[in-house]
């Protein structure tokens, strides 16, 4: 029986390393962090405040990025690259309510195939 267990937590473990598992796509909060998986985004819907921010962090082994699909902003507007490799980072500001969809110029598109996502900017609600 500890074998068993051992080995769940185990595999566990490497599938959180690996980023896979059954996180949710979805991520609410002032300000939040998006890891930039090989071919995938942690989470593909962002719900922020007005003034809030999306820091987008690589980390699979390939270069990823961020851009909007109508081209108002990108990580590399920030980071100064286009290739955001394992541990760098780019802080994208959101003033206005709004749904801004964004694509890794590397392996989706902006018509949201791939690895695609969107930024929703709304008031909380109350």
């Amino acid at each position: 029986m500890k074998r068993l267990i051992l080995a769940v937590a185990l595999f566990g473990a490497l599938l959180a390393a690996c980023g896979g598992g059954d996180e949710t796509t979805v991520i609410e909060g002032q300000d939040v962090t998006v890891r930039m998986f090989d071919n995938r985004y942690e989470f593909t819907e962002i719900h922020i405040s007005p003034g809030g921010s999306v820091t987008f962090v690589g980390a699979g082994r390939n270069p990823h990025n961020a851009v909007a699909a109508d081209e108002s902003w990108s990580t590399e507007d920030v980071f100064g690259s286009a290739e955001m490799l394992e541990d760098d980072s780019a802080v994208i500001n959101f003033d206005e309510p709004g749904e801004y969809e964004f694509f890794c110029t590397f392996h989706g598109n902006a018509e949201g195939s791939g690895m695609a996502g969107k930024v929703i900017v709304e008031a909380p609600a109350g």
